[in-house]
């Protein structure tokens, strides 16, 4: 995939996260002013909070897309993360079992650990 492709492609995954979040906080606002400021435009399955959702999202991509320095840094982001040599799967499975066994032997330290102490601290207690 090219850079300038998936660079686009964020911008548009960023305009669909910043829809999303704003539809409700659109629908918290208009609920706040009135029961009725939130009515259904197409049906009751799209409202106001829908359609201003959809126009924050679509505005903040384009604006995010025009801003010289944000799409700059987007591209040198996208460059930069093309010349990185991602795992195979199985160097991936491997280091899988690795960080879990490492997980396991610490947590049985701490178990160890935690139930001396216990004991001890029980010792001097009573």
């Amino acid at each position: 995939m090219s850079v300038s492709r998936a660079v686009n492609m964020s911008f548009v995954a960023t305009g669909i996260l910043l829809w999303l979040v704003s539809v409700d906080l659109y629908a918290f606002v208009l609920g706040l002013i009135g029961p009725t400021a939130n009515q259904g435009l197409i049906g009751v399955g799209f409202t106001v909070s829908d359609l201003l959702g959809i126009a924050t999202g679509i505005g903040g991509a384009f604006a995010l897309k025009r801003h010289e320095r944000v799409n700059t840094l987007a591209h040198e982001i996208a460059n930069e993360l093309s010349k990185v040599t991602w795992p195979t799967w199985p160097e991936t499975r491997s280091s899988t079992v690795v960080v879990i066994i490492v997980t396991l032997i610490c947590a049985l330290g701490f178990a160890f650990f935690d139930m001396l102490w216990s004991n001890l601290t029980g010792l001097i207690y009573s």
